[in-house]
């Protein structure tokens, strides 16, 4: 299905490379097409009023980003920024009217994106609520070393994706390390145990 969408917009489509920590779009950017991920790791950055950005999603191979603006016809709502190194494809087509009329699969396919991202969205603004920040701080280790594994995940970035402050996530994941769900023996954050940590997220959100 994918191989077949690209091959549809291969007229308007660029391959780019970014390096680690390169930016490929910023926040209140112009719209310029939006991207397919071949290899690497992109993050998608919520900008607070006072400039500090926190961690919103995150794109592995075999995914597309920076489409919503299709929809909005808006400039780019966040900052998308190349966790790794990472190979894209850039497509330029900066309306949905212009995507349907050169290949209604992908358009359709990108309809259905959105609407996985909206229940996403509306299921971690719940989480955010409803949850301890424990909770939120083992839900969000959890979702991103078992889709990401490739990638050394930091406390800060922890504690972004989970709503919760560095210092909070650097004390709670101390005390993983002694029930020996974390690695003790690392100063980063490795998980030892999968099946602890699940065990113990249960244990905590039943209290």
């Amino acid at each position: 299905m994918i191989n077949q969408v690209l091959q549809e917009v291969t007229a308007y489509t660029d391959e780019r490379d970014y390096a680690k920590h390169q930016v490929v779009y910023r926040n209140g950017a112009p719209t310029r097409g939006f991207f397919y991920v071949k290899s690497g790791l992109i993050g998608l950055y919520q900008t607070t009023e006072s400039g500090k950005e926190s961690l919103l999603r995150i794109y592995g191979p075999g995914y597309f980003f920076g489409y919503r603006s299709l929809f909005t016809k808006q400039d780019y709502r966040s900052t998308a920024r190349a966790m790794l190194p990472s190979e894209l494809l850039q497509v330029n087509l900066s309306t949905f009217t212009e995507l349907d009329s050169v290949s209604s699969n992908l358009s359709g396919f990108l309809v259905r994106g959105v609407c996985y991202e909206l229940g996403e969205a509306e299921n971690r603004l719940t989480q955010m609520t409803s949850n301890s920040a424990k909770v939120r701080i083992m839900d969000a280790i959890y979702h991103l070393f078992d889709n990401h594994p490739e990638y050394q995940w930091t406390y800060r970035e922890v504690g972004e994706y989970s709503g919760t402050d560095t210092t909070t996530v650097i004390r709670f994941c101390k005390e993983l390390k002694g029930m020996g769900i974390l690695d003790s023996g690392s100063r980063k954050l490795q998980v030892s145990s999968i099946d602890g940590l699940k065990a113990y997220r249960d244990e905590l959100a039943s209290d």
